[in-house]
């Protein structure tokens, strides 16, 4: 029997976030006979998608950091990976870095390579040297790249440039989800979540699921709520999640006293089933792709309140997405967060069509994978 097709995906690090949970989504109903998929990483610990990586089928093989040895460090080290691996696949995630790694896929005669867009930022400031960089890094995306592949539009327009539809390259391939995780949940009413965090079935519970970074907007998150809390003192808000600024997080919500409303759940492989639990989800983010999380709110019922920096084409045109301006004052955003929390969740067939209709439908994106790898 042949061997399998393997990619090599090169990640940071597979911990849960939303790029990450993607390449899991498709990596677990994939055909695995056909194509396997390995990692590329620079992680130095264990991360929260290893064990089942490699329970797959998969190997996480480990690279230098470049920002701490050097980007000729780590090239050497991803030629031997590449070369060890005999791989005919590339398939980068890490934004602008993915011009190196496309080029040296070219140089090593691989002839598969793919440079994948999941942000419309790279978080990084306007300095001199940031901009000479992403504007040569982008000419070798651009120039060694087979196939540029984007979250959203505006993620494609990001790291290609704004003419990238002429083209035929450029493929926007959303962050589909395991639709069946949800209907399972239609209709069925968990309070586990609650009762675990001992909060009464009649407050209400308002969720954000995300890493402790810049881009999450934590800080002015943790603003909204308290301006809310204040008017509904018995509210509760649930973070989900794990991250750099996290500590610094805990330090605020201890400074505005809001320690008995405010839970750290730390990251949880039951993302379904707390969106199940939760009245609305709140997403003033700074920046992003296209967040997985409202895709997977949406399915399951969630009214979503978000900052208008977050590309429209999120919105599954089911009346759960409300957009505020990031510049708007506390009482536009608890306007709109008093006027979603008590949507109705729709019909899941309306759900699924919207679903559908958007190109969220896992099995669809898996196949225009497959075609591309293969």
């Amino acid at each position: 029997m042949d061997k399998p097709i393997r990619v090599l995906h090169v990640v940071a690090a597979m911990n849960r976030g939303g790029a990450e949970s993607f390449i899991m989504n498709v990596y677990r109903e994939i055909d695995r006979k056909k194509i396997q998929f390995d990692f590329a990483v620079t992680a130095e610990q264990e991360c929260h998608f290893d064990k089942e990586i490699k329970e797959l089928g998969g190997k996480i093989i480990k690279h230098p950091n470049p920002s701490k040895y050097g980007i000729n460090q780590f090239l050497n080290e991803l030629k031997k990976t590449i070369i060890n691996g005999q791989y005919r696949v590339i398939h980068s995630h890490v934004h602008n870095f993915s011009g190196f790694i496309m080029k040296l896929g070219k140089k090593l005669g691989v002839p598969v390579r793919l440079a994948h867009s999941h942000s419309t930022q790279d978080g990084k400031s306007n300095s001199l040297p940031r901009i000479l960089y992403r504007w040569y890094t982008k000419k070798l995306i651009l120039k060694y790249s087979t196939h540029l592949p984007g979250c959203s539009k505006a993620a494609c327009e990001a790291l290609f440039g704004s003419k990238c539809w002429e083209d035929k390259r450029t493929i926007v391939i959303p962050n589909a989800i395991n639709i069946e995780l949800y209907k399972k949940l239609y209709n069925v009413e968990d309070n586990y979540l609650r009762e675990e965090l001992q909060i009464p079935k009649n407050v209400p519970l308002i969720g954000h699921i995300g890493s402790f970074s810049k881009p999450k907007n934590h800080e002015f998150l943790i603003d909204i709520f308290q301006s809310y809390n204040k008017r509904i003192t018995d509210s509760h808000l649930l973070l989900v999640g794990d991250g750099e600024l996290k500590e610094q997080i805990v330090n605020l919500v201890k400074l505005k006293g809001l320690e008995k409303n405010v839970h750290f759940l730390g990251v949880r492989s039951d993302v379904p089933k707390i969106l199940n639990s939760i009245d609305l989800l709140l997403f003033p983010s700074l920046y992003e792709g296209l967040p997985t999380v409202l895709v997977e709110a949406q399915t399951a019922g969630v009214p979503c309140v978000v900052s208008n920096t977050i590309t429209r084409e999120v919105d599954l045109g089911a009346g759960l997405i409300k957009f505020v301006d990031l510049d708007d004052n506390l009482n536009n955003w608890l306007s709109e967060i008093n006027g979603s929390i008590t949507i109705k969740r729709p019909e899941w067939n309306t759900r699924f069509y919207a679903l559908q209709k958007h190109g969220f439908d896992l099995k669809k994106v898996i196949s225009t994978l497959e075609s591309i790898y293969v």
